[in-house]
């Protein structure tokens, strides 16, 4: 059980519950939804969607920080990662969810309401500077994969690309911050 309203199931087991299932078998294809900051990003979400979102979630992976949006009622998510087999894994799992290999400059386009990042800390410092331009007024984006040791440098990073921590959360040596777009009021 994550947040208030998920459950990660494994697809050879059965779990009686009310929560949102998503059955999770990632192949080769990082994100169970086990490591601290998958489910920092999870709980997050469990959080934030309220309901027609679109949603982009970099270095998607096994695509669980989408699918996860999807099921929690994001109209539509996008996924972009550099590793083809990721992708071709994650884009298995869920209507409504595109898939896409390459880099996030070249693929992503439009306005999202929340923009998921569970990537390492020198890849978020890299990729700053071009999430502004993809937020939606009122947008969040969340920013996990930091070990708490780069907390620091990764928050002023974050600031000079326009981003403004709105909140930081913390689980096991492990940070995500969530961030709105510092050009806002």
């Amino acid at each position: 059980d994550i947040g208030q309203r998920l459950a990660i199931v494994p697809g050879w087991e059965t779990y009686d519950t009310d929560r949102i299932v998503i059955t999770m078998d990632p192949g080769m294809a990082f994100g169970t939804g086990t490591h601290e900051t998958t489910s920092l990003c999870l709980e997050t979400l469990d959080s934030m969607v309220k309901g027609g979102e679109r949603v982009l979630d970099i270095g998607t992976g096994s695509g669980i920080l989408a699918i996860a949006a999807l099921k929690l009622g994001a109209a539509e998510a996008e996924g972009v990662d550099i590793d083809p087999m990721c992708v071709r894994t994650a884009g298995e799992k869920a209507e409504h969810f595109t898939v896409l290999v390459g880099d996030l400059s070249d693929k992503a386009s439009g306005k999202y309401n929340i923009i998921t990042a569970n990537i390492v800390a020198a890849a978020i410092l890299s990729l700053a500077p071009h999430v502004p331009v993809l937020m939606a007024p009122g947008a969040r984006f969340i920013a996990s994969g930091i070990i708490d040791t780069r907390k620091d440098e990764v928050l002023a990073g974050l600031r000079a690309a326009g981003l403004e921590p709105v909140e930081i959360k913390e689980k096991r040596g492990w940070v995500c911050v969530i961030c709105k777009n510092a050009a806002e009021v």
